[in-house]
């Protein structure tokens, strides 16, 4: 996160410089403050004037700390968090460092246990001081798609779904949706994925596929869908060469001629076994 603050602020990225060692810390100094970091997270040992990048945050009544350890996401970053706690009044994460994040439960999308995955953002405290995170991102989106176009490959980040699919963040920062009948695989809360923009809506929710829309069949390509789709079948299609090619293409989103040649290739390398109406995961 850039340093954009005349002060330091928890939840960002700043690079200070060592004042002094007092035995438990180093000192560090930056835009007028000092803000502390346990000896035992520096990389080696300091002298004064000495230039680190470090992570602060806000510890409670200790004020302002400093961590070389790296958070899962910084202000406004989009992260999958696991529970590690949770409250009456909403619930604790495991943020990558020493301080756990903490969501209130009215910005939970849902109730959740611990162990529980999900996705926040971490976002500002009602005070501005600390930070906090939140499951209820809608508001944050991007909603300027103009630099995005159909076929442009982009990372997922799936948080949730719906009857349509499965609601994704879309490179860090727009809203997406994979179409259910279209992912031949488990992608739970918290799963990362590679698609490909399908349709940019005028609401500025994106259609994003797997697979790359109009691209030229390729076997690699197809061996990966068809692998893909046994497993989250539990290891058997009912899918073989006498198979109807509407059928093939409705099940795997790919012609009957590449689905026959990539299965081939399978059976060669020994990954699935012809079945009398199928083909089975080995």
């Amino acid at each position: 996160m850039n340093e954009e603050k005349d002060t330091i602020t928890s939840g960002r990225y700043y690079t200070l410089t060592v004042k002094r060692y007092t035995g438990r810390f180093y000192m560090l100094e930056g835009k007028g403050e000092q803000i502390p970091l346990l000896a035992s997270e520096a990389p080696e040992q300091m002298k004064p004037g000495t230039e680190i990048e470090v992570f602060v945050f806000l510890d409670g009544k200790d004020g302002l700390r400093a961590t070389t350890k790296k958070p899962y996401a910084c202000l406004g970053e989009f992260a999958a968090m696991e529970v590690v706690s949770t409250t009456e009044f909403g619930v604790f994460l495991d943020w990558g460092i020493k301080k756990d994040l903490f969501v209130p439960a009215q910005l939970l999308r849902k109730e959740l246990q611990e162990g529980d995955i999900c996705v926040v953002q971490v976002i500002p405290d009602y005070d501005g001081v600390a930070v906090i995170g939140t499951g209820k991102f809608d508001e944050f989106f991007e909603e300027d798609t103009s630099a995005l176009k159909e076929n442009q490959k982009v990372e997922c980040l799936v948080f949730g779904y719906n009857e349509a699919g499965i609601r994704v963040i879309l490179d860090s920062k727009y809203k997406g949706l994979l179409y259910r009948n279209e992912v031949f695989e488990e992608l739970n809360i918290g799963d990362k994925c590679t698609a490909y923009i399908k349709k940019i809506r005028e609401d500025g929710l994106i259609d994003a596929s797997l697979r790359r829309q109009g691209f030229r069949e390729s076997t690699d390509d197809a061996r990966s869908v068809i692998l893909r789709a046994l497993k989250a079948a539990g290891g058997y299609l009912p899918l073989y060469d006498k198979s109807n090619p509407e059928e093939i293409k409705r099940t795997l989103k790919m012609s009957k001629k590449i689905f026959k040649k990539t299965v081939g290739g399978l059976y060669r390398e020994k990954k699935i076994s012809m079945e009398e109406k199928g083909i089975k995961l080995l």
